[in-house]
């Protein structure tokens, strides 16, 4: 099992694939079952054999997206009061999806041994507007307090992977600046776990102490534009670092093989 670091010190450049609607569209009739641990897995074989992605990720945003979807009386419950970390705090709390979201990471581990296994999940800040967004239907500000809040929830969340063989932690803000100094407790739990931790964010995104930043300019991941799979160029892969991805779900398949050949050679 190697790590992102190793890879980078071997003096390869990884490419980092998020093609999880990618291959839900070309593999599984539209959407990846992230319900099913089994058809996930299955899915992700397929996937994994056709794109090659050097980290494998496991975007908790998606599937808990999925997960309230399915289970009425936990959006009520994310619903019952206004107050915008409500949602989060009541969705990070949901035991069988703690398990569930463990038995995907898990079995993702055990069936790609040799890969980087990345739990992909928004940042506090970014977290908190999603689950208002799945709880009320509507968008909520998000300040300091309530990232600072929402950072101790995620914290606890985050420990039940403790033991799933996660290797890196990637947080996604959305297109506001970046807030690392509010997300210490998260933070922390990836340090004691021995989780890679990164920060993913638009133009200008920084923070000391992280094992890498995805963003553009970045010195460490920088990520493709989406325009690339429709022929534009790609940026110069930075030295001792990394390429990010995200695949279209409606990009040709064709086109995909080829541009990733391309990024390859």
């Amino acid at each position: 099992m190697a790590s992102l670091s190793a890879m980078l010190s071997a003096g390869r450049r990884p490419l980092w694939l998020d093609y999880g609607d990618y291959a839900g569209a070309l593999l599984a009739g539209g959407a990846v079952p992230w319900l099913d641990v089994a058809g996930t897995i299955a899915l992700q074989r397929k996937a994994q054999g056709l794109l090659r992605s050097d980290v494998l990720q496991l975007p908790l945003a998606a599937v808990t997206e999925a997960w309230v979807a399915a289970h009425p009386a936990l959006r009520e419950a994310m619903a019952a009061k206004r107050r915008a970390v409500v949602p989060l705090k009541t969705l990070l709390a949901d035991e069988p999806l703690r398990a569930h979201l463990v038995e995907l990471a898990k079995g993702l581990r055990a069936c790609f041994a040799e890969a980087p296994l990345a739990l992909a999940c928004p940042s506090p800040r970014a977290w908190v507007a999603v689950a208002y967004r799945l709880a009320h239907g509507e968008t909520v500000d998000v300040g300091e307090d309530e990232a600072d809040s929402a950072a101790v929830y995620m914290a606890d969340f985050l420990r039940c992977f403790g033991e799933a063989g996660i290797d890196i932690l990637l947080l996604q803000e959305g297109e506001e600046p970046a807030l690392p100094e509010l997300y210490t407790p998260v933070l922390n739990v990836a340090a004691h776990y021995r989780w890679e931790a990164g920060l993913q964010g638009p133009a200008g995104t920084a923070a000391a102490g992280l094992a890498f930043v995805i963003a553009p300019e970045s010195a460490s991941g920088r990520p493709l534009p989406p325009a690339y799979w429709g022929g534009a160029a790609a940026e110069e892969c930075p030295a001792q670092g990394f390429r990010h991805a995200t695949i279209p779900a409606d990009a040709q398949p064709e086109s995909v093989l080829q541009r990733l050949a391309e990024l390859r050679s």
